[in-house]
């Protein structure tokens, strides 16, 4: 989480400019606020969690000065504030390694009216008067689930009804693939811990080869909507929790974005690797349940 301390400048009208900067999953930027002369200094934390299901969330701030109208329209400023916040920060969000949260909105008016509505929905998780009158808004939509969620208004249109099979291992199978195969594995860590990785709804592992063998066009949109098709953790032990007692743990040799562009969110494998996963998912399943943690 990125904190700043800004003097905030009060001057003339209501709401908050907000300056917006997306690094890497979690949200900088500068706040400059408005109302009567005074000057004062807010502590202003917003935050993008990329973890696992239910547990990822977007977090957004909303202050607004004091108004002589009353404290309703107080709050209610500060909600829209914080509304208008949150806006700011899913439209910087990463699809895919081609596509932003901004892309997708201006080619699709569905995936905006259902974006516009998760956000006018957002769960106020605290709020309280300030000492000169004003008020203080944090809000929280989740990043999952089967509704009201930023994955519910998006996925549906990037899944396909038919999935896409899963590809296979190259011939002739190594031995290590083939005892992946009967090892019982209950999961994926694709450690790239250090290599740049950044979050986003819709990576792909890919091998060395450029073969890719984990996207969303494998899966079923149950299976990603409430978890994700990854979750994303600190360390490999972390990651245990998503991907189970008996985790595959694969090393990422390299980060890479898609043909042109340069957002790094998807994992490149080696070869070897990439058919050991392969081969344990046609016993485990793994892949299907999307179990699979990315280590950032």
């Amino acid at each position: 989480m990125t904190i700043f301390f800004r003097e905030i400048k009060l001057v003339c009208s209501l709401f908050l400019s907000i300056f917006v900067t997306f690094v890497a999953g979690n949200i900088s930027y500068d706040v400059v606020e408005a109302s009567m002369d005074v000057s004062i200094t807010e502590q202003i934390t917003t935050e993008i969690n990329w973890r696992t299901g239910a547990d990822s969330d977007i977090i957004a701030i909303g202050i607004s000065r004091p108004d002589n109208r009353g404290m309703a329209l107080s709050r209610e400023a500060a909600i829209m504030a914080a509304q208008r916040n949150l806006i700011g920060i899913v439209k910087g969000m990463s699809i895919d390694s081609e596509t932003t949260m901004r892309d997708l909105i201006i080619e699709s008016d569905v995936v905006n009216r259902k974006i516009t509505g998760t956000l006018r929905g957002a769960q106020i998780v605290e709020e309280k008067s300030m000492p000169d009158g004003g008020y203080y808004v944090k809000m929280r939509v989740p990043i999952y689930g089967v509704s009201d969620s930023i994955a519910s208004a998006i996925l549906p249109s990037l899944v396909s009804d038919t999935p896409k099979p899963f590809e296979k291992p190259i011939m002739p199978v190594r031995r290590e693939a083939v005892e992946a195969q009967s090892a019982g594995y209950t999961g994926v860590i694709i450690d790239a811990s250090g290599l740049g990785l950044e979050p986003t709804f819709s990576p792909v592992i890919y091998d060395t080869n450029g073969r890719a063998i984990y996207g969303i066009e494998n899966l079923q949109y149950d299976a990603i909507i409430t978890e994700g098709m990854v979750g994303y953790s600190r360390s490999v032990s972390e990651g245990s929790e998503r991907a189970g007692a008996n985790p595959l743990v694969v090393k990422a040799v390299q980060v890479r974005g898609g043909g042109n562009s340069t957002n790094q969110v998807n994992a490149v494998i080696s070869v070897e690797d990439a058919d050991k996963i392969l081969m344990a998912n046609e016993s485990s399943r793994m892949l299907d349940c999307c179990a699979v943690v990315f280590v950032r």
